[in-house]
């Protein structure tokens, strides 16, 4: 058998099942440890995977010991919401696990697909040897229908199409009336067009994003509450137009009744970008302060092309109006990528590389960013291993997804 190094076993509860359920949060290291995190939590939840997982995983180590194997195993545990924060906290238990077991490569133990959204995290330490999936027998009361529907409306993407756009129409009907057929079938036709293409998904995320990003320890929490206030001040305008607008033709009217929510969805939409970019200077990630620069100006410009493009529709501009929109509008892009240039630190040795973590090619951790020398075109940082202060020149390193890596 080929020496395949030091192996680390790892099972992941992306959700955070683990630490709801028990209260014991990860990384959960050792035999012992996942041992008893696993039955813990099927004790809490007899019905819980994640257990299961935790069980498989602790199996596996033990037939890779009695192959004379260097192994340990780790559980890992996320957030209660799936997405980037669960994500980074994964990211960052694997960090710690890694400083104690430094693996060459992993066994990857899951029990479903949501699981193996892990694997680029992996990938970005070491190789992945082998991968298995847990599939948990089920009794036949689960396969009832009752259960299966129950257990299909938790997810919130179907609960919403569910519950949420009937509760819609009936909230409209009772405000609007008759008129609300005509907005009902357009709100409804326009939800649709953004699940088809994706769009949904996204807006979600972001909302997501911007509730998770509230909170009144940060310095950019203002700008976050004040984009909720601007989105109902918005919508506040439009409802007061609508109650004054004599609705004769439906198309129109409705349009003219959006128009002033425009500025307002601008201004809420450049809040948010100026709460972020304040929350990445401080936690260090100013090397993306770059990307809401631009998101901020082609935030300016589609305002700008909509509204030109809703007074044509409107009758209160012509065609050449729209047209002159578009070109400025390109121009003013191509401006703004040139600028933003100079915030681009990918190609620079600058202080905002300070406090990046340094990785070499195989995924290790090296150290973190102390000090520059921008006459020198090199940085210096704290080996993890040997704990001396090393340098590292400007070709030595690239900048990637929020990291440095050792290319030399």
């Amino acid at each position: 058998m080929a020496n395949l190094g030091k192996l680390l076993v790892v099972c992941v509860d992306r959700d955070n099942d683990l630490g709801k359920k028990t209260g014991i949060n990860g990384p959960v290291v050792g035999r012992k440890n996942v041992l008893e995190a696993a039955t813990s939590l099927a004790i809490a939840d007899p019905g819980e995977t994640d257990a299961n997982c935790m069980f498989a995983a602790v199996k596996k180590l033990d037939e890779l010991k009695a192959e004379k194997i260097d192994t340990e195993v780790a559980a890992l545990t996320g957030w209660g919401k799936l997405g980037f924060k669960s994500d980074r906290i994964i990211n960052e238990q694997l960090d710690a696990v890694l400083k104690k077991f430094s693996a060459d490569g992993f066994v990857l133990v899951t029990d479903g697909a949501e699981d193996d959204q892990i694997i680029p995290i992996l990938q970005g330490r070491a190789r992945i040897v082998s991968k298995e999936t847990v599939i948990v027998k089920q009794a036949q009361e689960f396969e009832s229908a009752f259960f299966t529907i129950k257990e299909v409306l938790k997810d919130p993407s179907v609960s919403r199409t569910v519950f949420g756009i009937p509760a819609i129409i009936l909230l409209l009907y009772v405000a609007l009336g008759s008129l609300s057929f005509q907005i009902i079938a357009f709100i409804f036709g326009f939800y649709l067009l953004m699940k088809g293409f994706g769009v949904e998904a996204r807006v979600l995320r972001a909302f997501n994003s911007v509730t998770e990003s509230i909170s009144v320890q940060r310095t950019s929490f203002p700008f976050y509450v004040g984009s909720l206030f601007i989105i109902a001040f918005g919508l506040i305008t439009a409802y007061n137009k609508y109650t004054t607008t004599v609705i004769t033709d439906p198309i129109i009217d409705a349009v003219s009744i959006a128009q002033p929510t425009y500025l307002f969805i601008v201004l809420a939409a450049l809040s948010v970008a100026i709460g972020r970019s304040i929350d990445l200077i401080h936690f260090k990630k100013a090397y993306m302060l770059r990307k809401y620069l631009l998101t901020s100006v082609s935030i300016i410009l589609l305002w700008f092309i909509l509204d030109a493009g809703t007074l044509v529709l409107l009758r209160q501009a012509d065609l050449n109006w729209f047209l002159t929109s578009i070109i400025a509008s390109f121009a003013l892009i191509l401006v703004a990528f040139k600028l933003s240039e100079l915030m681009n630190i990918k190609k620079r040795v600058t202080t905002l590389l300070i406090g990046l973590p340094i990785y070499s090619r195989e995924g290790i951790l090296l150290g973190r960013v102390e000090a520059i020398n921008k006459k020198k075109k090199s940085i210096l940082y704290l080996n993890a291993t040997t704990n001396k202060k090393l340098e590292l020149f400007r070709a030595q390193f690239r900048l990637k997804s929020g990291k440095l890596v050792y290319t030399a």
